[in-house]
């Protein structure tokens, strides 16, 4: 669900996504409560035929919107022991591919004004899509995504409404608040219970997917915000990662996740479940901790973080999965 110091004065555009702009000649954003306006940067060639296309697709931000689809298979396959109903899996992933999509594009859409200034390279930031037809296409897939998930009941459909809520609340309004992981937490260990409530395996031992999945969901919060502190912090922007700075966001990032881990261990004999069947998960995620922590090391601008970002993203879903398939 997309949302999202040490100084970052070169950004490499490597989260290009359509966001749309509805001034031809200048770029406006509201900073400190003040409208400041800029021209716009100088545009260079135009992008045509596929190369558009596929720069234009990426307003539905195909990395985290793929992989939130795929964790959605790998979650049915371990709550039904790898033996999901057809029919209902594919609409649960249809769910996910539009509610996630419906997040990205609403991102792009009310990030405009930022990106003009801290990512001009985006297609929206290019003139590649309108404003309007953005905003359409955010509504019409969250529709899909509410009419598609009523299909699975009533229970699976407040989980699904609540997801989506969390990724557009966040897009919305919450991103430059004081709030802003509190939709990363919430919607992390939901993804889950709407998977197992949906094919009707929820038990009482799920419910510890609530502070594990909150853990997770503030280091990713955290880390995917790393990359763009600096630049989004000069144009107003004052989530918590910018309330607690680049040094304080990158430690409890980074501490949340490895606390998520520890929990899971602790965990184990009040669930009784076999650590053995966890272990290469818990060991998987440790690996991508201590790699997003060595690329920060490295790195620490907009690819750095965004990397780091992708690694927790990987490393959370094979500890979600191995956690989950231990406890089932």
């Amino acid at each position: 669900m997309a949302p999202r110091g040490t100084g970052f004065a070169r950004r490499a555009p490597i989260r290009a996504a359509v966001t749309a702009v509805s001034s031809v000649g200048y770029w406006s954003i509201d900073v400190s409560s003040r409208a400041v306006t800029l021209p716009a940067p100088p545009a260079g060639p135009a992008p045509r035929g596929l190369a558009r296309a596929v720069r234009a697709a990426r307003i539905v931000h195909p990395f985290p919107t793929l992989l939130n689809v795929a964790a959605t298979a790998g979650l049915a396959l371990v709550a039904t022991g790898g033996d999901p109903p057809a029919g209902v899996l594919s609409r649960m992933l249809a769910v996910m591919l539009c509610a996630q999509a419906s997040i990205g594009v609403t991102n792009d859409y009310f990030d405009r004004d930022l990106d003009a200034f801290t990512k001009p390279w985006k297609p929206v930031a290019s003139h590649l899509v309108d404003p309007r037809p953005a905003l359409c296409l955010a509504g019409a897939l969250a529709v899909a995504a509410l009419a598609l998930a009523a299909t699975l009941g009533p229970r699976s459909s407040a989980l699904a409404a609540l997801g989506l809520a969390c990724g557009l609340a966040y897009d919305v309004r919450l991103k430059r608040s004081a709030w802003s992981a509190l939709p990363y937490m919430v919607a992390l260990p939901v993804l889950p219970a709407w998977v197992w409530v949906t094919l009707g395996q929820w038990r009482p031992a799920l419910w510890w997917m609530l502070p594990l999945g909150a853990l997770v969901g503030l280091s990713l919060h955290l880390q995917n915000t790393l990359g763009d502190i600096d630049a989004d912090a000069a144009h107003g922007v004052r989530g918590f990662a910018h309330r607690i700075g680049a040094r304080g966001a990158m430690v409890l990032g980074w501490a949340s996740f490895a606390a998520a881990l520890a929990l899971a261990f602790a965990l184990a004999p009040a669930l009784s479940y076999d650590v053995a069947v966890f272990a290469p998960a818990a060991a998987a995620g440790l690996v991508c901790l201590g790699l997003s922590i060595g690329v920060w090391s490295l790195r620490r601008d907009e690819m750095g973080g965004q990397v780091g970002f992708g690694l927790l993203g990987v490393g959370s879903a094979v500890l979600a999965v191995g956690w989950l398939a231990a406890v089932a």
